[in-house]
């Protein structure tokens, strides 16, 4: 996979959050913000799905991009996958930014990461997953909806202070939109 696009998503994700280290206003600035907030700019409508903070949050994105993504754009092509990558990231920040309740920015490949899931549940649904630390498969289509159910749940508990700093919204968009995107694409 000499020009397979889910590792240069990775490197970039990598090298903006070690950016971070040098330029500490780099993440906040990059955040995607409400569109009525005066911090808010178009670019950070890409920026911000190629942005994080924490270790931990840019491990466990792209230990799952890698895991998905990889199969996904195996079975889509590199350039397809790509645009599928960008475009559900780029949806779902339209709609954060103009109907988010919160007015937390958001940062993060989950939503984007999100979208593949649903891409592979489309193109695997009887396939499992083991997810650490459950000890059992899991179906993907099963998971992806479990998924999309608990990300509804959590943003309706409290839709204008996303719980634990993660936007449940931006799950559940990407997930629908990744789902809408190969729907439509299908047709052409």
């Amino acid at each position: 996979m000499r020009h397979s696009a889910t590792p240069h998503l990775i490197i970039i994700n990598a090298l903006i959050w070690l950016a971070g280290f040098r330029f500490p206003e780099l993440p906040l600035l990059l955040a995607l913000h409400k569109a009525a907030s005066p911090n808010f700019e178009y670019w950070q409508l890409l920026t911000y799905f190629f942005t994080h903070e924490r270790f931990f949050h840019i491990l466990a994105n792209m230990l799952t991009l890698w895991s998905l993504g990889t199969t996904v754009e195996s079975f889509m092509g590199s350039r397809r996958f790509l645009r599928f990558y960008l475009t559900t990231g780029l949806l779902t920040g339209v709609l954060l930014a103009f109907l988010d309740p919160s007015n937390a920015p958001v940062i993060g490949a989950s939503t984007a990461i999100s979208g593949v899931l649903s891409a592979f549940a489309h193109y695997y649904p009887r396939g499992e997953l083991y997810i650490f630390p459950i000890p059992f498969a899991i179906r993907v289509r099963g998971l992806a909806i479990g998924f999309g159910i608990l990300s509804l749940v959590l943003f309706l508990l409290n839709p204008h202070h996303p719980i634990g700093g993660i936007s449940h919204l931006g799950h559940l968009l990407g997930l629908v939109i990744g789902y809408l995107y190969l729907r439509i694409a299908r047709r052409f």
